[in-house]
C-alpha cells in the first residue's frame, strides 16, 4: 500500500481525511457539539439559558455577515475559479482536483445552511431553548444528508475513475 500519493481516490488518506473533516464539520455545524445541546436539553432552565446565550455570542461572528450584499467582483472570481477548477479537474481527469472538489462543495453548502441558521433563529429575547434547538437539530440533519451525499458521491466517482484508468 502507497501511503503518501497524488492518486487521491487509491489513497487511504484521502478517505481518512474526508470522514473526519465531516465529523468535524458534523459536530461543530450547530456551534457546540450535540452532546452539550442533548446535555443542556435534559439539565433545567439556568443549563439551557447559558447554552442560549453562548449560542447566541458564537453566532454574532457569524452574523456580521448577514446584512452584507456581495458584490460584483467577488461573485465573478469565485465563480470563474470554481468553474475552472471543475473544468481542468474532470476534463482534464486530475484526479486529484477531483478529489479536493468532491471534499469542498459541500462544506460551501454547511457554510451557506449555518448562515441560514443564524438568519432563521430571532433574537434571544424572543426565542426559546426548545425553538432553537429543534432548529438546530433540523439543520444538523440536513448536514447529515450533505455529508452521506458527499461520501457516496465520492465514493461512486471514485470507483469510476479508478474502474476507467485500469481498463482504459
Amino acid at each position: 500500500m502507497i501511503l503518501f500519493s497524488i492518486d487521491a481516490y487509491s489513497s487511504i488518506w484521502f478517505w481518512s481525511l474526508l470522514i473526519i473533516a465531516w465529523l468535524i464539520s458534523i459536530d461543530k455545524f450547530s456551534v457546540h457539539s450535540h452532546y452539550k445541546w442533548i446535555s443542556a436539553s435534559n439539565s433545567g432552565a439556568p443549563q439551557q439559558k447559558e447554552m442560549l446565550i453562548s449560542f447566541y455570542l458564537k453566532m454574532d461572528n457569524l452574523g456580521k455577515y448577514k446584512n452584507n450584499n456581495l458584490t460584483l467582483f467577488p461573485i465573478c472570481f469565485i465563480s470563474f475559479f470554481l468553474v475552472n477548477w471543475t473544468f481542468v479537474a474532470f476534463f482534464y481527469s486530475v484526479e486529484f482536483l477531483q478529489a479536493a472538489f468532491l471534499l469542498f462543495w459541500p462544506f460551501i453548502v454547511c457554510f451557506i445552511l449555518r448562515l441560514c441558521l443564524g438568519q432563521s433563529i430571532g433574537s434571544i429575547e424572543e426565542v426559546t431553548f426548545k425553538d432553537v434547538f429543534i432548529k438546530v437539530k433540523l439543520f444538523r440533519r440536513v448536514a447529515i444528508i450533505i455529508a452521506i451525499v458527499s461520501l457516496l458521491s465520492s465514493i461512486t466517482w471514485g470507483s469510476y475513475f479508478n474502474l476507467k484508468t485500469i481498463f482504459f
